[in-house]
């Protein structure tokens, strides 16, 4: 069988912070490839490797192919860097990155000349085709694959558009974790509440898509409009492997659409508590208008300790105007209330500084937050991602900097602001955002050290981290 390795990079290279968060491409990628291909994973983020132990463990297994799943622009230097290491260890071996960075930035990820090919979009009932299409050199079959790009024997750019998205996938792999290193990811130490715990934790995913047109969001680029759900029993056997193999005590559901049918929802919450799975577990983000007190009573009684709210606005105009999110303000405050009662912590996600946003919009959205009292709120600057349609309002109202570059990492991040209005700068955003989060979260002794628990941190840890906040208006990395 041909030897088909997938490359995760050390996210730590090039002087980044690390990302302790297991890329989930790399469960599917080994579902569907590790049957037909030679199939290895190195996971040089999880085993803190060099690039001369990269490439000295790449020129051992002798690939024919190198994968790199690009899972985020941010990290864009790193993945590139390890192409160029596969290349240094073997000049033929062919090389693809695929993920959300080359199908949303394809001509920017194209250009590399470390690259054979890009795969954009889902991998599933795709990729496994390509591969055998890239390994042979059937350069005819090749032109004629959807989603893809690649260079020419001239040079010349080859872009063919993706034509499926993952909801049209008749069946979903099922995540296999043979080559997944559990030691170094079960313990998340962050200052990030939805995802830092004191247990033994991991992320799942139960479904993949969302059906909503957030101005904002990149979803439907990269997945299309609509979700597809894995089967149940695929989500039971799999807690109940992470359980077994790596003693897992909590889970992040990391879906975009976690609640969105509610049949299944309530079938998996009731099967979590006839099985007695004894963990706990949060939801990264759910879209409010799911919640009951019914549903949250039955997701408390199946181990849920904590759920974020996407909120993003306190203006009704903004929110539905420019987020086009199908939101009533008004069943935020009774979802605040039935949470507080049922004992399940709350968090919030708002979003300032939209083009067509005032300024009295901005202090609204603060004046809301402050009003509904969650357990935590984090406030983010709108930030213009790659095909997004909050893009081409910032550039066609002439509110991004002349040199706005999407992998120039001057403009990474969710917390400086890019975008400049008649209403507001950058600076003044960045110095809002820091000093009202400040003031909201940490208003009282008892709101503190309900944010620090939540945080995973000691007060006077919490305290420091408030300190840096402020001194540096929220721009820690």
């Amino acid at each position: 069988m041909d030897k088909v390795l997938l490359f995760i990079p050390n996210t730590r290279w090039l002087n980044r912070r690390a990302w302790m968060m297991y890329p989930q491409s790399a469960l599917i990628l080994t579902a569907l490839l590790k049957d037909e291909f030679d199939f290895d994973v190195l996971d040089a983020t999880a085993r803190d490797m060099s690039e001369e132990e990269c490439v000295k463990y790449i020129r051992s297994r002798r690939p024919k192919t190198v994968l790199v799943s690009g899972l985020a622009a941010e990290y864009y230097m790193q993945y590139h860097h390890a192409l160029a290491l596969a290349k240094e260890a073997d000049p033929r071996i062919v090389t693809i990155l695929g993920g959300v960075y080359p199908t949303v930035l394809e001509k920017e990820a194209v250009k590399d000349s470390n690259i054979d090919y890009i795969f954009m979009g889902h991998a599933e009932e795709r990729v496994g085709e390509f591969l055998r299409l890239a390994i042979s050199g059937d350069i005819k079959q090749i032109k004629g694959f959807a989603g893809i790009g690649f260079k020419d024997g001239k040079g010349r750019v080859i872009i063919n558009p993706v034509k499926s998205y993952i909801a049209s996938v008749k069946k979903m792999a099922k995540p296999d974790y043979t080559f997944f290193d559990g030691k170094a990811y079960v313990r998340q130490d962050t200052k990030d509440y939805q995802f830092n715990s004191k247990s033994r934790s991991l992320p799942i995913i139960t479904s993949y898509g969302c059906y909503y047109n957030c101005v904002f969001c990149a979803s439907r680029t990269i997945s299309g409009r609509g979700v597809v759900y894995r089967p149940e029993e695929d989500v039971y056997d799999e807690i109940e492997f992470l359980k077994d193999k790596f003693k897992v005590e909590n889970l992040v559901f990391i879906d975009d659409c976690f609640l969105g049918d509610r049949k299944r929802i309530d079938s998996m919450l009731n099967t979590f508590i006839k099985r007695r799975y004894d963990l706990t577990w949060k939801v990264a983000t759910v879209s409010a208008w799911y919640l009951d007190k019914k549903l949250l009573s039955l997701m408390k009684r199946a181990g849920c300790t904590q759920i974020t709210v996407s909120v993003e606005s306190g203006s009704p105009r903004v929110l539905h105007d420019i987020i086009r999110k199908p939101l009533k303000l008004e069943t935020i405050p009774p979802i605040v209330r039935m949470c507080k009662e049922i004992g399940i912590d709350l968090g919030a996600n708002f979003v300032i500084g939209f083009p067509g946003e005032t300024w009295f919009d901005i202090r609204q959205t603060f004046r809301f937050a402050e009003t509904c009292r969650f357990d935590l709120t984090h406030f983010h600057i709108a930030t213009p991602l790659p095909k997004t349609d909050l893009y081409e309002m910032a550039k066609k109202k002439g509110g991004l900097p002349a040199n706005f570059s999407f992998i120039d990492p001057d403009f990474f991040g969710f917390g400086r602001g890019f975008i400049t209005t008649d209403e507001f700068t950058p600076q003044e955003l960045m110095t809002l955002r820091a000093f009202e989060w400040d003031r909201i979260n940490f208003a009282t002794p008892e709101k503190t050290k309900k944010a620090a628990r939540m945080m995973g941190l000691t007060i006077d840890e919490l305290n420091e981290h408030r300190k840096q906040t402020r001194l540096k208006c929220g721009i820690h990395v």
